[in-house]
């Protein structure tokens, strides 16, 4: 039961008949004054008493969102008279008229031949008496059908375009017996029950669902969709009963569809035996340069809806009109459908006059030549003013601008009206601004708008964009998230030499950017997304993407990164990176199409797992559409929560999810049609080829192709390191289950990343279930960590944690410690080693914090094992839980953990194939030099899969590309530069040598079964380790970077 706290159903207080007369009273004699005499005072006083009442008794909301008109100078800016296309309010201040009223003012304000009709039919008789037969209605009726299209004959009279829309959509069940309805994306029809189904805007519907069953949406402009709707809903069984669309989409910005598209409706609805009903509301009686929208298609719908222009700017009035064998349904009971104010006198008058009016004048033939005069100066001012203005599209004087942004957008809006022109967004595109005013606005007024329009391009900066590089974009896109702010930047190309790109320039935008003290959470924290230079090109596996901030879950500087096609997608639309400050009011998404970006309402995948939050953009941007996107555990601030691409591809390590969740970003999505340039593409194709053959396509690296990375499954329980039972031992007796063999069993397919000719992802398919994946470290900590030894069951796990949006490492590390706290008798989460059931069933809890149990483990390794008493238990290097690979069989793993910047990480340095895995004095230079090419590696963006490649091959295919000389010594010290800007960002961040270790059940607790049986790796021999490292990394004996090592490194100023 909802509790309304200050609505108290019988808190009666009376009524003030004397106030409510007085007021009104008031206003009655301020309507009786003529304008030119109702006094200075008087009129300020309505303008403050205006603002008042709308925020006391209207929408607080409205003044919120028109503030460019509440606060216009000392006084609102309120509505008053006009005339033509000039509006003046009750100060006297005028504004030309751009807007037309949303398309009721198509005849202009106060047009005196419509003024007079009505005055006259006012004092004869303003309303009828329902009973009595209405002259004035059958002669519009019989006007208008002299005028429609085809058959249509018969109509009825309301108020409003959605009473139209309402009307239609009832008279089409009617007649046909079913109650289904085909309607567009960002169509706009009204917002009652019925228009409101119809609508193709989420923001509108979602609130309010369910609305009516039966509407299905296809894209605008797209017959073959609406055929494939149809073609679907027959097959099925769904009967449709009307496709309904409108000729021009008004409120998606003005968007006219391909010169086929109408006449191919009516032919789809011919051939399916459905209604074609068309929405004139705002295209017709002469908008779009004909009488009609469909003039323009020669097409007759069966159901014509007509609203805003009908009343000639002076009465309310809208109508349908369809053909006389459709209304015969309405004849038998002819009060199925009735209104008491519709059509009445007042607005018969009206509409009789505006329809003369709109012949005598020719205002559809004015509205054409008008509209292709001000679309010609709109090209003009988008040659002169570039990347201000998008796009500009219309038909007659329904004219849409796009701008880049919604900002922009505003801009504009703000500016025009500051300069005294009043225009508006469209409903369902908050990128468009409409130029909507009246058909017969005077040629000299037009070109006033047009030339204040030019005034406002004029004073918006718009940041130039950069000239393109070879292999680099040439710009970062910056994003403030609390202002709404979006611009690009030159990329800082002193930066390119000493951090290439991806992990070491996102690490140095960070580092520049990010005091090391702030709040993971907090809006100054920053995200740092960043491409390598050959990513966008053929250079095999080089398409991943990098994200450098603060860990949520461990408090270091982390980077993160995933593959797939997002990263290219990025440097095709001509961004090399991204990087985000601030905090949205409400979920949004980035959306990134070339020059046109803008922050979207994300509301309606508010709680939606990653996988159909993936559609619903594909839905709104099209297919094709790369992204990167959250779940309810990022929404949740969970703080191992990741972030999704393609599905099944993620950022998964550090917590990035919750710092989009902490941003309300819910996701950003790309699209691009540019390229990356090359200094030769010959020589760079021949150097690509070359590496690929040479150094990939080798069998060496078969396994990949071949098994992925389930073949380490085997490795690691052959060498003993696989993690069982909770890090307890290091073989799992059921490996088998889950080994490369058991994968290969189940595998229907591959897939790979985008330039990348091994396929290393693996398609499933168990008993129902089918992923991508499970991949190697999932396999171990979901599987073998947990004791579950089946496939289908960690397949379950793997899905789960990939939609929800969690880490599967954490969350199977987590998971494997709950287990052990609740069988060792610490704390009871009824979680047993080798049970599913629970163990599937707490993922969800994690990801929504559903339950005290999943709060808990939502905490990571370190905090739940600290919060029940119990840290010898954890397995975890600064908070960060261990990968599948036990230090204890290989100390050099060890080292690596206790270093590396984001807490136990595999993939800062690989050790395991070490002739003598505990030979502690060759450990720490093996460390280093994994760790300086893999920092190397990562800002080049390379995949983990070109392990058999050095530093000379790709410096070899970055000088081909570049066009100058790189060095394989150039890219060492770079790697070595990045480690220590990382570790500076530590130090200052609060984190010290003492930090640089591992948990208790490393150090203090052997390890069982396999070749390592009884091993520990003690904190003396990490800290002999240690020692060695930090001296050979050129540190002092508390891990801080000496003075001639930033010297060296070009880091002093840091």
């Amino acid at each position: 039961m909802i509790v309304y706290e200050d609505d108290h159903t019988n808190d009666y207080k009376g009524r003030d008949t004397v106030a409510a007369l007085e007021e009104a009273r008031q206003m009655v004699e301020t309507i009786l004054m003529p304008p030119d005499q109702t006094p200075q005072q008087l009129r300020e006083e309505i303008a403050r008493k205006t603002v008042r009442n709308f925020r006391d008794h209207i929408n607080k909301g409205f003044l919120e969102y028109r503030k460019s008109v509440t606060e216009a100078t000392n006084f609102a800016m309120t509505e008053w008279t006009g005339q033509g296309s000039i509006l003046v309010d009750a100060l006297d201040r005028e504004l030309l008229d751009a807007l037309g009223g949303y398309g009721i003012y198509s005849y202009g304000m106060r047009h005196p031949k419509i003024i007079a009709a009505v005055k006259a039919q006012l004092d004869r008789s303003p309303q009828y008496s329902q009973e009595l037969l209405d002259p004035l209605r059958a002669q519009l009726a019989r006007v208008i059908a002299l005028l429609t299209p085809g058959k249509i004959q018969y109509g009825f009279f309301i108020n409003s375009g959605t009473e139209a829309v309402e009307g239609a959509m009832k008279l089409a069940k009617l007649y046909t017996g079913r109650k289904g309805f085909i309607s567009m994306l960002k169509a706009f029809h009204g917002k009652t029950l019925g228009s409101l189904s119809l609508m193709g805007k989420k923001m509108f519907r979602q609130p309010l669902l369910p609305l009516l069953e039966g509407v299905r949406h296809v894209p605008f402009g797209d017959a073959d969709a609406v055929e494939q709707a149809l073609a679907i809903a027959k097959a099925v069984g769904d009967e449709i009963a009307a496709v309904v669309a409108e000729p021009v989409q008004g409120e998606a910005g003005a968007v006219v569809p391909p010169d086929e598209y109408w006449p191919r409706l009516r032919e789809i609805c011919n051939h399916y035996g459905v209604l074609l009903i068309a929405d004139e509301v705002q295209t017709g009686m002469g908008r779009t340069g004909e009488i009609f929208g469909v003039d323009h298609w020669q097409v007759a719908p069966d159901i014509l809806c007509l609203g805003k222009a009908l009343g000639g700017g002076v009465v309310p009035m809208s109508a349908f009109f369809s053909t006389a064998k459709i209304w015969e349904c309405m004849e038998p009971n002819p009060f199925m459908h009735t209104t008491t104010t519709g059509g009445n006198p007042l607005a018969c008058s009206a509409a009789l006059a505006a329809i003369t009016v709109l012949l005598e004048e020719d205002l559809a033939g004015q509205a054409k030549t008008k509209g292709e005069y001000v679309l010609s100066q709109l090209r003009q001012l988008q040659e002169r003013y570039p990347g201000v203005l998008a796009d500009i599209r219309g038909l007659g004087l329904l004219i849409g601008m796009e701008f880049p942004t919604d900002g922009i957008g505003y801009k504009v809006a703000s500016g025009l009206f500051s300069r005294g022109v009043l225009t508006a967004g469209t409903l369902t595109n908050s990128k468009v601004i409409r130029i909507e005013p009246a058909l017969n606005v005077p040629q000299e007024i037009l070109d006033e708008i047009l030339n204040r329009l030019e005034d406002v391009f004029k004073s918006i900066e718009m940041p130039k964009r950069a000239e393109p590089m070879n292999l680099y974009s040439g710009q970062v896109l910056h994003v403030d998230l609390t202002a709404r702010e979006i611009r690009p930047e030159s990329i800082n190309k002193e930066w390119l030499k000493d951090y290439i790109g991806g992990w070491g320039l996102a690490v140095k935008y960070f580092y520049e950017k990010v005091d090391p003290k702030t709040d993971p959470l907090s809006a100054a924290n920053a995200l740092v997304i960043m491409t390598g230079p050959l990513c966008g090109t053929l250079a095999p596996t080089a398409s991943r993407t990098c994200l450098v901030s603060k860990s949520p879950h461990t408090g270091t500087i982390f980077e993160t990164n995933v593959g797939g096609a997002f990263g290219p997608e990025l440097k095709f639309a001509g961004y090399d990176g991204i990087v985000i400050t601030g905090k949205a009011e409400h979920p949004v998404y980035l959306r990134i199409e070339d020059d046109k970006v803008s922050l979207e309402d994300a509301k309606p995948c508010r709680g939606k797992g990653i996988f159909e939050t993936e559609q619903w953009l594909a839905g709104e941007m099209g297919q094709g559409v790369k992204s990167l996107c959250i779940g309810p555990s990022g929404e949740n601030l969970v703080t191992y929560a990741c972030i999704g691409s393609e599905a099944y591809r993620q950022m998964g390590r550090g917590g990035a999810g919750a710092l989009f969740g902490a941003k309300n970003l819910k996701a950003i999505a790309c699209r691009g049609t540019g390229g990356v340039q090359v200094a030769d593409m010959g020589v760079f194709l021949g150097k690509v080829t070359q590496h690929k053959e040479s150094n990939l396509l080798t069998d060496e690296n078969l396994w990949a192709k071949n098994d992925g990375t389930p073949m380490l499954f085997d490795v690691t329980n052959e060498i003993g390191i696989h993690p069982t039972r909770n890090y307890s031992a290091g073989v799992n007796p059921n490996r088998h289950a889950l080994d490369a063999e058991a994968i290969n069993a189940v595998k229907i397919g591959d897939r790979a990343c985008a330039s990348c000719p091994l396929g290393c992802g693996n398609f499933t398919s168990v008993n129902g279930v089918q992923m991508e994946g499970p991949e190697y470290e999932t396999l171990c900590l979901g599987g073998s960590n947990c004791e579950i030894n089946d496939m289908e069951q960690v397949m379950r796990f793997n899905r789960l944690c990939d939609d929800l949006g969690l880490d599967t490492m954490s969350a199977g590390g987590t998971i494997g410690l709950a287990m052990e706290l609740s069988e060792s008798g610490v704390q009871d989460f009824g979680l047993k080693f080798g049970q599913s059931e629970e163990y599937l069933k707490v993922i969800t809890e994690i990801a929504n914090l559903s339950s005290p149990r999943g709060q808990d483990l939502a905490l990571g390794v370190a905090r739940l094992a600290k919060k029940y008493g119990a840290p010898e238990k954890a397995a975890h290097s600064k908070g960060l839980e261990m990968p599948a690979y036990d230090p204890r069989g290989s100390y050099g793993m060890g080292l690596a953990y206790a270093t590396s910047e984001r807490g136990a990480c595999h993939l800062r340095a690989f050790t395991i194939f070490a002739d003598d895995p505990f030979k502690l004095k060759d450990m720490a230079r093996d460390v280093i030099d994994g760790q300086n090419s893999n920092a190397a590696k990562w800002s080049m963006c390379f995949c983990d899969f070109w392990g058999s490649i050095d530093t000379s091959a790709m410096a070899d295919m970055l000088t081909a590309g570049l066009g100058r000389q790189v060095s394989a010594q150039d890219l060492d010290k770079a790697g070595e530069r990045i480690w220590n800007l990382v570790r500076l960002f530590n130090l200052n961040a609060g984190f010290t040598a003492a930090d640089d270790t591992l948990s208790e059940k490393i150090t203090k607790q052997a390890l069982k079964d396999g070749p390592h049986d009884g091993k520990v790796l003690k904190e003396e021999s990490l800290e002999e380790m240690k020692a060695l490292y930090y001296h050979l990394r050129g540190w002092d004996e508390e891990g801080r970077p000496s003075v001639e090592k930033l010297r060296e490194l070009n880091l002093q100023d840091t």
